[in-house]
């Protein structure tokens, strides 16, 4: 949990670095919330059956500082908690509970939002719920690697009284188990996953 928060703090400075340094920065704090459509990804995916899209939740805090001519850029730090998972029909749905940090770099063009930036997580449970079977839920985290790092790109609208939406794409650059997982043809298993996301960015100074 401490790389969690000193990811954090590097996040605000960050954000108050730019705001400093660019006199016609601003900064808007907001809310999010979200529902994904997760799976995995890999040559190994399938290990354990045919997998599938698994539906989850994702809420958190935003802020997003402006910068340059007309307030075109935009530096977007976010906190958020996010689910992740895949199920496996009849048989099980596992869902991977993460704590998200992604810092984003945004252009506005008249409320049309891109942005693309990286994302560090940490997983801090997860839960696999077995279908027609005797067994318990298991919670362990196992050989999952806890701290996970990945890349988001997306497009959205912003409001300027406050309202947006969006989608993006977040994937995985580490593996979701780490090196001394033993599993059928190897370890090369990673998150996939689609966000859709509404949110409301409170008006800020100038």
């Amino acid at each position: 949990m401490k790389k969690i928060f000193l990811s954090l703090a590097l996040l605000t400075g960050a954000t108050a670095a730019v705001q400093a340094q660019s006199t016609n920065a601003g900064t808007r704090f907001g809310l999010k919330v979200g529902v994904v459509a997760a799976t995995l990804a890999g040559d190994d995916k399938d290990f354990e059956g045919n997998v599938q899209n698994r539906f989850g939740f994702q809420a958190g805090v935003t802020t997003t500082t402006t910068f340059g001519v007309g307030g075109l850029f935009e530096l977007h730090p976010e906190l958020l908690y996010s689910q992740r998972g895949y199920q496996i029909e009849d048989v099980s749905k596992t869902t991977y509970h993460n704590i998200d940090l992604p810092l984003l770099a945004r252009i506005n063009a008249a409320g049309l939002v891109f942005e693309a930036g990286p994302q560090v997580g940490y997983l801090f449970a997860r839960k696999t719920k077995y279908e027609n079977s005797a067994q318990d839920d298991v919670t362990t985290r196992g050989q999952l690697n806890k701290l996970q790092f990945g890349y988001i790109a997306g497009v959205g609208y912003q409001l300027e009284s406050g309202p947006n939406v969006g989608i993006r794409y977040n994937g995985s650059i580490t593996r979701l188990y780490d090196g001394d997982a033993a599993l059928p043809g190897g370890n090369s298993i990673r998150n996939s996953v689609f966000q859709f996301q509404l949110g409301f960015a409170f008006p800020g100074g100038k």
